[in-house]
């Protein structure tokens, strides 16, 4: 049972991370509906997000390796926030 929480966090990570290489990707592509490159503030909100969740992913990797299984909850948190936070910015832009 051990071993799950640690799994489950590293697969969290992995998608954050994809999340991010894909925002960062898409900066001159379509996104959704959204064209970035027509909207500054679409592509400055992707930008940001991005660079959000690559350092959420490294902190999440340091309290991976570094602190004990319930401080994950750092991570999960931080991650859903950051996730969140970009989903309202371009909803209520």
């Amino acid at each position: 049972m051990n071993i799950i929480v640690p799994i489950a966090v590293a697969i969290f990570i992995g998608l954050l991370i994809i999340l991010a290489v894909y925002l960062l990707t898409h900066l001159n592509k379509s996104f959704l509906i959204f064209n970035p490159a027509a909207t500054p503030r679409l592509r400055a909100s992707m930008i940001i997000t991005s660079i959000l969740l690559l350092v959420t992913c490294l902190g999440g990797i340091l309290i991976l390796i570094f602190l004990p299984a319930k401080m994950n909850l750092i991570t999960l948190i931080v991650g859903s926030m950051v996730t969140a936070g970009f989903a309202l910015a371009i909803n209520f832009k």
